[in-house]
């Protein structure tokens, strides 16, 4: 087995320093319940566009049509014109350019056009609001791409789960972070202090100084967007893989594509120990990709064109 290489937080993320707001005060005594309920109250917190409501309405409905999913989408200007940007990209990489939202639907498929405008939109909203300026929100940004990428990736390859699902449940896996670090900055400045202390990941260090973790307060917030709940299931264990879950294979994807992103952007010579992995995660690894480096290697070009698209857009 190679040495250990799995490090589920990139550090230079998560710098705190001075906030132009200041902390809440007693936020070191709150229990997880309290957090949570606290992050119910903040009427800051982003919103998603009531379009991805009514796409997500539309999609439970077995008589959707292409032209009542184009019309939605027609209705919010600003979006439509994102999404033709996003088809027409080098993201897609299309020989023939579209030039309307009906075929721009026909192309993705009704699921994916609802995703990309959930990613297009939270990137706006998050990226829009960095309130610790030493929260480096472009590098958080960067690596959820990345780890959005790998996991549509790995999900064409395993012919596992729904590739645009997995790659936005990549793109929201560490979402917890950002809520941490912009509304909770006590909270937030004591993880990164256990994290010099100790030289361990962000993740550990909540987990000693915390009485609850990012990938909990992701997973509430997405269940407040009523996003759906195998997205819900992913973003919560994407650490802590649990082989029980209803929604396991979305799951275990998000968390092997995190790991190994993590992995290769601290050390492109890194060899994962496949012995810290959880053994479904391993063998589906050992399944789904025989030569790890090889592969991460060979979306690399995607993964920058993902960073050209959706980071030049905010």
């Amino acid at each position: 087995m190679a040495g250990r290489c799995v490090r589920p937080c990139r550090r230079r993320q998560c710098r705190p320093g001075r906030s132009n707001v200041s902390a809440a005060e007693g936020e070191d005594s709150m229990d997880e319940k309290q957090i949570l309920q606290k992050l119910d109250r903040i009427r800051e917190i982003p919103t998603l566009p009531s379009i991805v409501f009514e796409l997500n309405k539309q999609l439970q409905d077995p008589d959707a049509s292409v032209a009542r999913i184009s019309q939605t989408i027609e209705k919010d200007q600003a979006m439509a014109l994102k999404i033709l940007k996003l088809v027409n990209s080098a993201f897609y990489g299309l020989q023939s350019k579209i030039s309307d939202i009906r075929n721009a639907v026909v192309l993705l498929g009704f699921n994916a056009v609802r995703n990309a405008i959930v990613s297009l939109a939270v990137i706006e909203a998050f990226g829009k609001n960095n309130r610790l300026k030493d929260f480096d929100i472009t590098d958080f940004w960067k690596h959820s791409l990345a780890v959005a990428v790998a996991s549509k990736s790995i999900s064409v390859k395993s012919r596992t789960n729904s590739p645009d699902n997995c790659f936005v449940g990549g793109l929201l896996h560490d979402v917890g972070k950002v809520i941490l670090a912009q509304y909770f900055q006590e909270l937030f400045a004591s993880v990164w202090s256990a994290m010099q202390k100790d030289m361990t990941t962000f993740y550990e260090a909540e987990q000693k100084v915390l009485p609850t973790h990012h990938a909990v307060i992701g997973a509430h917030l997405v269940t407040k967007w009523q996003l759906p709940q195998g997205l819900v299931e992913a973003i919560r264990w994407h650490h802590d893989y649990q082989p029980a879950s209803q929604n396991a294979d979305f799951t275990l994807i998000i968390y092997l594509a995190n790991i190994i992103v993590n992995s290769y952007d601290e050390d492109p010579e890194c060899l994962i120990d496949l012995g810290a992995l959880h053994p479904d995660a391993r063998k589906f690894m050992l399944n789904a990709l025989e030569n790890v480096g090889d592969w991460y290697a060979g979306i690399a070009e995607e993964i920058e064109s993902a960073h050209a698209f959706f980071l030049e857009q905010n």
